[in-house]
């Protein structure tokens, strides 16, 4: 086996670590019968959690006034009555538009495959978007409290971005047979959890539950922009199913460790075999965390040998009240199928509490094209660029607080022909303007 290996400049402006540096074996052809059983995406794009257990909440959740949607409930009656079962229920609606300057008309196929190789919005440009319409229900438990207790959340949302996160066996069918509408319902999470007296205690998680890996979220609002990194999209999963454990060690450490049957497998498993999946996050101190994940085991659609390794460092640096660094390094491998790798550079400044312009910077390294299945089936180098400005219009009003408004720029290059592929060609380079609009409740 002949091995090339590279050094790729990480971006320097936006990250603490200036330089990271990926090695990339050359393995032999992949088979086509190792797509996955959920099949709208390639070989490793399979039909994405979040950067920790509890991202994906809503920003400001517990603070005073309330989000709209238990203050309406609180005037109807209902709402005291959950919040003395510590219920909560909330939710947050996004809608966009995303225009192509490269390519303005639509050169896809069927929406399953992106020929612009952005999941988010993916292949529905030039027209305006019903991203999501998510709604959660949940109760959260407090294992520190030293008592046994269960809680829940149940978390399902509509939109286009459902053709993407379906998992193996949930609401999937349409993906499979090709039937389905641009906008589908798809149930994200839906999990028990266990506060257990154990220690400092233990919290266990059983169901299906949003990744422990990656930077970037499915929730919009968790995130800085509206199209995601490929990280996000191509080099790891979307959800899991399974059990998870979490315990804090102490002030600086904190671990999770389970077990689940695969990327975006749930009720279904496309080659019934589990998978590890774990997590430690280090509080350096109050400005720096590192959180680290760790993911092993066979993927593919009916293969349980080749494992795919996928190890990920997470780094969150708040230089100031306004300035955060923030970065995510990937690196993947799956045996006699193919690796990648990437770094993704994110820099947050808050001007005032109605402006936030952000900035990304993204290296990603596909080999052999097999998690985005675009080019040729040598391997793929893209970079991208990402400015926005995030909008808060009233920041200080009771219900209109919760709106926000991302006007976006970006710009994607290959290194060979892989934006709006059509099977023999495409694209080196790609501009993309892009806006949504955020409403939680």
């Amino acid at each position: 086996m002949r091995i090339r290996k590279g050094m790729v400049g990480a971006a320097a402006i936006v990250m603490a670590i200036s330089t990271a540096a990926w090695a990339d074996d050359q393995f032999s052809s992949y088979s086509s019968d190792l797509t996955t059983q959920n099949a709208p995406d390639p070989v490793l794009a399979t039909p994405i959690d979040t950067a920790a257990p509890t991202a994906g909440a809503p920003v400001l959740a517990d603070a005073a006034p309330e989000m709209p949607l238990m203050n309406g409930l609180d005037k109807l009656g209902i709402g005291g009555l959950m919040e003395s079962a510590g219920i909560n229920a909330y939710g947050y609606v996004e809608v966009g538009y995303s225009y192509d300057a490269t390519v303005p008309h639509n050169l896809t196929g069927p929406k399953q495959f992106p020929g612009n190789l952005i999941f988010f919005p993916g292949p529905d440009k030039n027209k305006f978007i019903l991203d999501q319409v998510d709604l959660t229900l949940e109760r959260l438990v407090d294992a520190t409290k030293g008592k046994f207790d269960i809680g829940f959340r149940v978390e399902a949302y509509y939109g286009r971005d459902a053709v993407f996160t379906h998992s193996n066996g949930i609401l999937d069918n349409t993906n499979k047979d090709g039937s389905g509408e641009d906008q589908q319902l798809d149930l994200e999470q839906a999990y028990l959890t266990f506060a257990i007296p154990v220690g400092s205690g233990l919290t266990v998680k059983a169901g299906k539950f949003d990744t422990l890996l990656g930077y970037e979220t499915i929730n919009p609002t968790s995130n800085a922009f509206y199209t995601h990194s490929y990280l996000f999209s191509y080099a790891v999963p979307f959800t899991q199913t399974g059990v998870l454990g979490s315990y804090t060690l102490n002030d600086q450490w904190a671990v999770t460790a389970g077990i689940t049957r695969g990327w975006n497998q749930s009720t279904s498993d496309n080659n019934g075999e589990p998978d590890f999946l774990g997590q430690a996050v280090w509080t350096f101190s109050s400005a720096w965390t590192l959180t680290g994940n760790l993911s092993v085991g066979p993927q593919a659609f009916k293969d349980n040998k080749d494992y795919f390794v996928v190890p990920e460092i997470i780094s969150q640096y708040k230089v100031s009240d306004a300035l955060s660094l923030n970065g995510d390094f990937v690196y993947g491998f799956a045996n006699n199928i193919a690796q990648w790798a990437g770094a993704a550079g994110y820099v947050d400044y808050t001007l005032n509490k109605q402006l936030t312009p952000n900035l990304r910077v993204e290296f990603y390294h596909d080999g052999h094209g097999a998690t985005t299945g675009a080019g040729d089936g040598s391997d793929v180098n893209y970079w991208e660029f990402t400015a926005n400005l995030e909008i808060t219009p009233v920041p200080d009003d009771q219900y209109l607080q919760w709106l926000k408004i991302r006007p976006e720029v970006r710009y994607d290059i290959a290194d060979q022909g892989a934006f709006d592929f059509n099977g023999t060609s495409g694209k080196s380079s790609q501009l993309t303007f892009a806006v949504d609009a955020t409403y939680q409740f």
